[in-house]
């Protein structure tokens, strides 16, 4: 049967004139896996009882069945709420045509619905009950006209995706499909949608009568039955509504062969009552709702009489509001172009029906205001939209930092896949700016979010970008005359009325400045500020235009925008120069920092730069000498042998001047002169493009070197190393700097020039008996790069971590040796980023390295030489020498326990890791006695809910798991799994882990569905946040092949182990235990493949790999030597043996360290 609505009885009126007025249109709504027909015939006597028998019982309404899109995929895939919307837009389109074309317009409606169609029904009500605009009130005729609905087996809550599928997939209906075909996506998150149409739904409800039937029998699928709505969710808890179990199951619920049925009466009699009373109900509310309407469109608040009839117009639920900048209040013109981007993105006064992602381009030179056009036509139509958000697009890095932000405020981690993926779920009209768009060579197409209600605007100076508005562009030139000189006269502050002179001096300055709004905003300051007059400014221009003329002769700009680029950087001049006459402190320390700021990138500057630089050099100044007078000494002449800083004034003056307030007042400084727009929210500011390119050009080449080498010094003085610079907040703040530091290295290299990193070995020697103070910039040099090099590893920035910290520790290896502490300090810290990259053998070369120097230095028992011992047997569990990991993990515990007592940090951290590698031996009883011994320390020392003390919780519940003690197991690990979604987030990687873990125990527990509900969800959590091939996302995978080898799945297992396998051999190689193990649990499936050949030759090449690590006597070694005799003996198919034997307890648990102690530092 074709979609659409189908009329299966009209009504005879016949000369009956008195039965129009009791007519009423009952519309049937089927579920997924029918059509409109099918879905209410009974298959034996093929009796539809909407056509067949409901005609003859209830003579006064016609009768109309709607078909649409009843794949299970339209409403559980990736865009399912969209598909939802635009169903129930097309149900709501055409109800009302054929209501129209009937006759039928104001009517009373009843609706039955079948399942899913319920849901349908319900959003296709919310849509109606908001179009109250003028242009589209015709389809508010489906809200206020329906009476009554009856729902069959509709979820009103929580519903499993997997009973929908196997439903679907057992039907003999056209589009059936199998798992795969559908996208992966979690019940919890099906059940939302659900749910959050329910909740939109519910301040509708109680406008309409319901009588809500419910399934009496399980559906059956072959392997087991279960139902497909149960009552908790076919049921709302409500008061006054109707309900009653059918004893059918949930496909012949609505299927009604016989008048004598036991069902059929009972739904006859509700829709002969409903339709009774319907007709008087409906006019009383259409008579009330018309000048309703009218008073609602004034603004008023109006509610209708009768029977509690309500008129709601809904408001967007605002989520978030983030546009570029905030809206100036005396905003200045452009009103004929906000109309016509208002017409269209709405046209006629609402969003386009047809739902479809939209873009806009707006276009022009720098300067003419387009990034506050935009956050001005934000501002004004926020409530059209259910969220506004700003992607910064001037560089890869401040695109990467807006989609991360996106991602925090959606509640996830904060990385630029998950913020992508926040936008993707977003079902409601919401709008994106794309600001700063202007680089050539940008994809800006990758910037579009997935689905069909984004509204972008995109603003840029490059006018190829043009082609990207599917709606169109425009282009922002300057002002028109009138608005120009308004802007103007208004920021100079000069009161009306504006006499003839003054006009026409106003004229010819914005004329001169080619009526852009950012000129004409700084030559108003200039009047306002006294630097000169209204009649004076064109003079004042001149001569600043002729010397940026000579200062620039060598910068070139295109031929159309040069004079306007140096009529606009004049205006930027005339503020300089006002500012340096004055000859304050508090303008010295703002030219200063407009000059090293214009070396950071443009945006969203944090004024906590400049304040913990301040702070950070206080510190420093405050350290009087003191000791003997041979130390003081020493220090006083290093002091003279040192050479001055390259530090602003503001931190180099003696430490009694040293006052973050000067920041802040050099911050409203420029502020005032508009050169800077200052963002509270989040205590950072901003520089116009143009204004940040002018400071930089107004630089010579020498003054240029000079002032990017101050602009990495105050940056890096804003950061400690560890441990005064770890704590969380540190965290925050180094993610809000990486743009600004990847800016002025671009500008000024690495801090260790190249000429020093040049010498070589006798040149250093000589250099540190002759030249003392080529070694104290050295020292200095090293020290900003190790800052670097912490920065981008706290941030997980490995790659350019490596690169610092390498030049850190060839530095310090070539000055100092290699036994010095801070070289051993770097090497470690070395390690940990290769730690991070993966590159555990480069890692276990410097563990191993520091562990026999601090051996031979200061001793097997001393403090530094077990904790690097410790940090070295967990590189050797993670790179699975299983073996070395134990021998020295058990020497440094008996170590620490001597030196240090029982109650230690250090000594919990190391027995907590031993532990965990006893784990990995398959000593499970010793591994819980150690997990319990930390965490009864760490319980009492931290608290229940600390990071740490969660870390140890998790361990053991891991070994819980391993012993069969599994409520014991699940109880600790669901306090772990809730504390680290409070604490953490729920996409954090530890989090995932922990939900990972939990999976596990579910998995043990024969709790199939809840297990794989969880896995689906986390691995794509997983995968936006982390990556695909992060081993916390490859060991969800291989859990969610073992829970459908459980659910008898088995090529669907084999299918997920194999990409599996093939993704941890090429991250971990072939030799780790974890790919031994993959291939044994492999085995054990072609085992029940009944492929007793692939499942010999998978556990002799498990053997081989075992050989060249954990070797056979590991008991993994032994459990596949056990498994390959009984194939090749023949007596594999033992008769007890089921799915459920795949990874049972015997299953690798790849428990972690402390959630601190994975830093790099």
């Amino acid at each position: 049967m074709p979609p659409g609505l189908h009329c299966l009885h009209n009504v005879d009126l016949g000369q009956d004139t008195a039965l129009r007025n009791r007519l009423v249109d009952i519309v049937a709504v089927h579920d997924v896996h029918d059509d409109s027909i099918e879905g209410w015939t009974e298959p034996e006597t093929g009796i539809n009882w909407l056509r067949d028998l409901l005609p003859q019982d209830i003579r006064v309404a016609r009768v109309l069945t709607y078909g649409y899109d009843a794949s299970v995929s339209a409403f559980f895939g990736d865009s399912a709420a969209l598909n939802i919307q635009r169903m129930a837009e097309c149900l709501v389109q055409e109800l009302y045509a054929d209501r129209r074309f009937a006759g039928m317009k104001q009517r009373p409606i009843i609706f039955v619905c079948h399942g899913l169609g319920g849901v349908l029904v319900k959003r296709s009500l919310i849509y109606s009950s908001t179009r109250t605009a003028a242009k589209v009130e015709h389809l508010w005729d489906q809200f206020v006209s329906t009476f009554a609905i009856l729902f069959f087996g509709t979820p009103h809550g929580r519903t499993a995706k997997s009973n929908w599928l196997a439903l679907d997939k057992a039907s003999n209906f056209a589009h059936k499909v199998d798992h795969d075909d559908h996208p992966q996506y979690t019940a919890e998150e099906d059940s939302q949608i659900f749910r959050s149409i329910s909740g939109e739904f519910s301040p509708l409800m109680k406008q309409f009568h319901m009588f809500f039937f419910v399934e009496e029998l399980p559906t059956s699928f072959g392997d087991h039955s279960d139902f497909i709505v149960d009552w908790s969710s076919a049921v709302p808890d409500l008061d006054n509504v109707e309900k009653m179990y059918i004893k059918a199951t949930h496909s012949g619920m609505v299927k009604f062969g016989l008048r004598e049925s036991s069902i059929y009466p009972t739904v006859k009699e509700a829709l002969s009552r409903y339709c009774m009373a319907a007709p008087r109900i409906i006019s009383h509310r259409w008579r009330l709702a018309i000048p309703a309407l009218d008073q609602l469109r004034a603004g008023e608040a109006y509610e209708l009489g009768g029977l509690g009839f309500d008129i709601i117009v809904q408001r967007m639920p605002h989520r978030h509001f983030y546009p570029p900048q905030e809206a100036t209040p005396d905003f200045i013109g452009r009103e004929g172009m906000f109309e016509i981007l208002y017409d269209t993105f709405f046209p006629g006064g609402c969003p386009n029906v047809s739902p479809r992602r939209k873009s806009f381009v707006v276009f022009g030179m720098g300067g003419s205001g387009k990034t506050q056009f935009c956050s001005k036509f934000a501002h004004e139509h926020r409530d059209q939209y259910v969220a506004i958000y700003t992607i910064h697009a001037a560089s890869a890095e401040t695109i990467k930092d807006s989609f991360s932000e996106i991602g925090k405020l959606g509640d996830m981690e904060p990385t630029e896949n998950a913020g992508r993926h926040s936008l993707s779920q977003l079902s409601e009209p919401w709008l994106l700016i794309i600001d700063n768009a202007d680089d050539p060579s940008l994809d800006l197409r990758s910037l579009f979010p997935l689905g069909d209600t984004a509204h972008i605007l995109v603003t840029t100076r490059n006018p190829d970008f043009r082609q990207q508005g599917s709606l169109g562009s425009m282009e922002l030139k300057g002002l028109k005359e009138e608005e120009a000189l308004q802007l103007l006269l208004t920021k100079a502050d000069i009161p009306r009325p504006w006499d003839a002179s003054t006009r026409n001096a106003g004229i010819m300055i914005a004329k001169t400045l080619g009526y852009l709004a950012l000129a004409l905003i700084h030559a108003g300051n200039c009047i306002y500020r006294r630097v000169c007059n209204l009649s004076d400014y064109l003079n004042l221009h001149s001569a600043s235009r002729n010397v940026f003329q000579y200062k620039r002769a060598s910068a070139t700009y295109r031929d159309e925008e040069s004079d306007m680029v140096k009529a606009v950087y004049s205006t930027f001049d005339i503020s300089l120069e006002f500012l340096l006459k004055r000859q304050t402190v508090k303008s010295q320390d703002a030219s200063e920092l407009l000059k090293i700021i214009c070396f950071y990138h443009f945006e969203r500057i944090p004024v906590e730069i400049f304040t913990r630089a301040v702070i950070n050099r206080r510190r420093v100044t405050d350290n009087a000498p003191c000791g003997s007078f041979a130390s003081r000494l020493l220090k006083a002449i290093v002091k003279r042998l040192e050479p001055p800083k390259m530090l602003p004034r503001f931190l180099k003056d003696d430490h009694h001047q040293l006052d973050h307030y000067r920041v802040k007042w050099a911050v409203s400084e420029l502020q005032s002169l508009s050169l800077i727009s200052y963002e509270g929210r989040d205590s950072s500011f901003s520089l116009h493009p143009l204004v940040h390119a002018w400071a930089r050009d107004s630089l010579s080449i020498s003054e240029r070197k000079t002032w990017a080498s101050i602009a990495l010094n105050t940056l890096l003085e804003s950061i400690l190393l560890p441990p005064e610079g770890s704590s969380e907040t540190d965290g925050d703040f180094h993610r809000d700097i990486i743009p600004h530091l990847d800016a002025a290295l671009l500008e000024h290299g690495t801090p260790i020039s190249t000429s020093i990193a040049a010498l070589g070995e006798i040149q250093m020697k000589m250099a540190k008996i002759f030249q003392p103070t080529l070694m104290l910039i050295l020292r200095d040099q090293v020290l900003n790069a190790a800052k670097c090099g912490y920065v981008f590893a706290n941030r997980g920035q490995f790659i350019k971590a490596t690169v610092h910290l390498q030049t850190v520790k060839n530095s310090l290896t070539q000055v100092l040796g290699n036994e010095n502490e801070k070289t051993m300090t770097a090497m470690l810290g070395l390690a940990g980023v290769y730690w991070g990259l993966g590159r555990l053998e480069e890692a276990i070369t410097l563990q191993g390295s520091v562990v026999e120097t601090r051996t031979r230095i200061y001793g097997p028992q001393h403090e530094q030489t077990l904790q690097a011992m410790n940090q070295l047997g967990r590189s050797y569990w993670l790179n699975g020498q299983y073996h070395e990991a134990l021998a020295l993990q058990n020497l440094t515990t008996q170590r620490m326990k001597a030196a240090m007592g029982q109650t230690h940090p250090h000594i919990l951290e190391a027995l907590d890791n031993l532990g965990v590698t006893l784990g990995a031996w398959h000593r499970y009883e010793e591994s819980m006695q150690a997990h319990r011994q930390v965490l009864a320390v760490r319980t009492k020392s931290l608290g229940e809910t600390h990071l740490d003390t969660l870390t140890t919780m998790s361990n053991l519940a891991m070994a819980l798991l391993d012993l069969g003690r599994l409520d014991e197991a699940n109880s600790l690990m669901r306090r772990v799994y809730q504390q680290r979604q409070k604490q953490l987030g729920k996409e954090h990687p530890w989090t995932l882990l922990a939900l990972c873990y939990l999976a596990k125990i579910y998995i043990e527990m024969g709790s199939l569905q809840e297990a794989e509900e969880l896995l689906t969800w986390g691995i794509a959590a997983g995968e936006r946040s982390l990556s695909k091939d992060h081993l916390g996302v490859l060991m969800g995978r291989g859990e969610l092949a073992r829970v459908y080898a459980r659910q008898g799945r088995l090529k669907e297992a084999e299918t997920l182990t194999l990409s599996t396998m093939e993704s941890i051999e090429f991250s971990r190689g072939i030799a780790h235990p974890d790919c031994v193990y993959g291939l044994w649990k492999l085995a054990q499936l072609y085992e029940l493949l009944d492929d007793e050949e692939q499942a010999i030759r998978t556990c002799q090449l498990a053997l081989e790999r075992a050989d060249m690590r954990i070797t056979r006597a590991h008991p993994l070694g032994k459990k596949i030597q056990e498994l390959l005799r009984k194939l090749q003996s023949g007596s594999s198919h033992d008769p007890e043996m089921t799915t459920r034997d795949i990874g049972g307890q015997e299953s690798q648990h790849i428990r972690h360290f402390g959630v601190r102690h994975q830093q790099t530092w």
